[in-house]
């Protein structure tokens, strides 16, 4: 059995609407094959000179290593933080996980009908 690597992609959200907006956008512009948006949690963290805490909804992302920088920029434009902790930390996966990750994103995507090149 081969396995090969895909990336899971994660973000902390304010809440489960914002959430949903960011996962919604990144399986729209077929950036990701699939989202998961977690039960919330608390997550304390040191900004601006102080130790913080908050409640957050975690979204796992799963996509492409080359698919970083663009999944990263659709999660900027959406997220209401100033600046959103984005990682990624490549995993391996099955033969069959990964070719439904093929399927489901750009990088391996023919054109859709209509759309511009």
């Amino acid at each position: 059995m081969t396995a090969a690597s895909v990336l899971d992609v994660w973000v902390s959200c304010p809440d489960g609407a914002t959430a949903r907006e960011i996962a919604d956008a990144l399986l729209g512009k077929r950036l990701a094959a699939c989202c998961q948006i977690g039960a919330p949690i608390e997550s304390r963290y040191r900004w601006n000179g102080a130790i913080e805490r908050a409640g957050e909804v975690p979204l796992l992302v799963k996509t492409w290593p080359e698919l970083f920088g663009a999944v990263a920029e659709t999660i900027r434009l959406l997220h209401p933080y100033e600046t959103p902790a984005i990682t990624g930390t490549q995993v391996l996966c099955d033969a069959a996980t990964l070719r439904w990750i093929e399927e489901a994103c750009i990088a391996s995507a023919e054109p859709e009908a209509g759309a511009e090149p």
